[in-house]
Protein backbone atom coordinates (compact mmCIF):
# COMPACT_ATOMS: atom_id res chain seq x y z
CA UNK A 1 0.00 0.00 0.00
CA UNK A 2 1.62 2.96 -1.01
CA UNK A 3 2.36 5.92 1.79
CA UNK A 4 -0.41 8.30 2.64
CA UNK A 5 1.13 11.23 1.17
CA UNK A 6 1.26 9.72 -2.26
CA UNK A 7 -2.02 8.91 -2.37
CA UNK A 8 -2.62 12.80 -1.68
CA UNK A 9 -0.64 13.94 -4.25
CA UNK A 10 -2.13 11.80 -6.58
CA UNK A 11 -6.01 12.63 -5.46
CA UNK A 12 -4.47 16.27 -6.26
CA UNK A 13 -3.17 15.93 -9.07
CA UNK A 14 -6.26 13.82 -10.56
CA UNK A 15 -8.83 16.68 -9.25
CA UNK A 16 -6.10 19.13 -11.42
CA UNK A 17 -6.52 16.94 -14.31
CA UNK A 18 -9.95 16.91 -14.34
CA UNK A 19 -10.31 20.60 -13.70
CA UNK A 20 -7.95 21.35 -16.76
CA UNK A 21 -10.22 19.16 -18.62
CA UNK A 22 -13.11 20.81 -17.51
CA UNK A 23 -12.06 23.61 -18.85
CA UNK A 24 -11.00 22.64 -22.25
CA UNK A 25 -14.27 21.52 -22.74
CA UNK A 26 -15.82 25.04 -21.53
CA UNK A 27 -12.79 26.45 -23.82
CA UNK A 28 -13.53 24.67 -27.51
CA UNK A 29 -17.27 24.78 -26.73
CA UNK A 30 -18.18 20.74 -26.05
CA UNK A 31 -20.11 22.20 -22.87
CA UNK A 32 -22.07 24.49 -24.84
CA UNK A 33 -23.09 21.52 -28.06
CA UNK A 34 -23.88 18.63 -24.78
CA UNK A 35 -26.27 21.55 -23.46
CA UNK A 36 -27.83 22.33 -26.67
CA UNK A 37 -27.90 18.69 -27.43
CA UNK A 38 -29.79 17.82 -24.39
CA UNK A 39 -32.18 20.55 -24.85
CA UNK A 40 -32.89 19.75 -28.32
CA UNK A 41 -33.39 15.74 -27.12
CA UNK A 42 -35.57 17.00 -23.97
CA UNK A 43 -38.07 20.11 -25.54
CA UNK A 44 -37.81 19.37 -29.55
CA UNK A 45 -37.57 15.69 -30.43
CA UNK A 46 -39.23 16.19 -33.85
CA UNK A 47 -35.91 18.12 -35.20
CA UNK A 48 -32.35 17.16 -36.17
CA UNK A 49 -29.76 17.25 -34.44
CA UNK A 50 -27.35 19.27 -36.23
CA UNK A 51 -24.01 18.20 -35.97
CA UNK A 52 -20.89 19.41 -33.87
CA UNK A 53 -19.43 21.09 -37.16
CA UNK A 54 -23.19 22.84 -38.09
CA UNK A 55 -23.57 23.70 -34.49
CA UNK A 56 -20.13 25.73 -34.32
CA UNK A 57 -21.25 27.43 -38.03
CA UNK A 58 -25.13 28.53 -36.43
CA UNK A 59 -23.06 29.85 -32.88
CA UNK A 60 -20.41 31.79 -35.39
CA UNK A 61 -23.55 33.50 -37.71
CA UNK A 62 -25.77 34.24 -34.49
CA UNK A 63 -23.04 35.86 -32.79
CA UNK A 64 -21.51 38.04 -35.67
CA UNK A 65 -24.27 38.42 -38.44
CA UNK A 66 -26.56 41.30 -37.71
CA UNK A 67 -26.68 44.85 -36.79
CA UNK A 68 -23.99 45.69 -34.06
CA UNK A 69 -24.80 49.55 -32.93
CA UNK A 70 -26.79 51.76 -31.36
CA UNK A 71 -27.96 54.09 -33.55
Amino acid sequence: MPPPSLRLEVGVMRKGWVALCTWLAWLNGDVAYRSFVAHQRSHHPAYVTPSRAEFYRMEVDRRWNGVRRCC
